[in-house]
């Protein structure tokens, strides 16, 4: 994350687990964002979409619930299911409605002086939404899941409450800081490397990894291999440490109505129940990923929706949307960061 952020920003986000921006979108644009998901149905849910072919059904493997999952695909998906729509009213992810007006915004009011690397995507956004009745987010991470494909260990999450998050409502996230605990990411960008760039099929002309021509079996074989067996097995391992040994060192925040927060979602986090009863909790997120050296192509869509298609300049001050996903390629080396 050195590598990402100037040296104020990386000691905040190192020791605290999220860096304050200090910036606030105006109560209009907030409110706008608010309306614009109110249309979307109840009961509106994503997060079953990344249920078949995931790296998280990979992490669980050898386990009891790995097995059932795996064994009895159908049940299995009900049962998810059921837990997401008790979590989530509403989660709806790749609407790309708000990305441009919320990164013009944070770059009119110094955004970019966060940063040390030049180039950053923004990935795709999503809105969630719970009542008081919803379960409180225990102690996770986000693993990265080949839906995505290309994930980093320093993705970046732009988390705006579009309700106050507080000691009378709850709802606030908390965050394991990095010096505490951290998961290693970027290995797995190389691991499929090394692995599928030995498969000329899976290539473009450029010889990135092209996502879309690795098959289905192929991406079984994948998983079986040790190198990525192993890491599977840091990552439980990680986990368990986490609930069992970090519970009292995550940092709780305290967030208004529209204040920009920015933490990495692969770091541990949780968020506390929502406690008001008269309004549900409300969080809008736009996800962002650093460019490395790794020749893997960013995908041009996640379950059909356009993703990874706006590039901001963070030395220009610039947001550009493409037709496509922001082609890797034309990025000068130099200013990719090293794996």
């Amino acid at each position: 994350m050195l590598q990402v952020l100037k040296d104020k920003s990386y000691t905040d986000y190192y020791s605290n687990g999220f860096v304050e921006t200090d910036i606030s979108l105006p109560e209009d644009l907030v409110d706008e964002i608010k309306g614009h998901y109110l249309a979307k149905s109840r009961g509106h849910n994503d997060f079953l979409k990344f249920f078949a072919n995931n790296e998280h059904q990979a992490y669980l493997e050898g386990n009891a619930i790995g097995f059932f999952i795996n064994a009895f695909p159908k049940t299995a998906k009900k049962m998810v299911k059921k837990f997401y729509d008790k979590a989530y009213n509403k989660a709806v992810y790749c609407e790309q409605a708000y990305i441009e007006k919320v990164l013009a915004y944070l770059l009119e009011n110094g955004f970019q002086k966060l940063f040390r690397t030049r180039y950053i995507v923004a990935s795709y956004d999503m809105y969630l939404r719970n009542g008081h009745d919803s379960p409180a987010a225990g102690i996770h991470t986000d693993l990265p899941n080949f839906h995505h494909l290309y994930e980093t260990e320093n993705d970046l999450s732009l988390f705006i409450p579009l309700v106050d998050l507080d000691d009378e409502n709850g709802g606030r996230l908390s965050v394991l800081p990095e010096d505490k605990l951290r998961i290693p990411g970027n290995v797995l960008l190389k691991l499929l490397y090394e692995h599928f760039s030995q498969a000329p099929e899976c290539l473009d002309e450029n010889g990135y990894i092209e996502s879309d021509r690795i098959t289905p079996s192929q991406l079984a074989a994948f998983v079986k291999t040790k190198p990525h067996q192993d890491l599977m097995a840091v990552y439980k391992g990680a986990t368990s440490l986490a609930k069992k040994s970090y519970a009292g060192d995550f940092k709780r925040t305290v967030e208004t109505k529209g204040k920009v927060l920015m933490f990495n979602n692969k770091n541990f986090h949780a968020a506390e129940q929502w406690k008001n009863e008269s309004i549900d909790r409300e969080i809008y997120v736009i996800r962002m990923v650093p460019i490395y050296d790794a020749r893997i192509k960013l995908k041009s869509t996640l379950h059909g929706t356009p993703v990874n298609n706006v590039l901001i300049d963070l030395e220009e001050g610039t947001i550009r949307r493409f037709d496509g996903p922001v082609d890797l390629a034309t990025i000068p080396e130099a200013e990719k960061l090293k794996l």
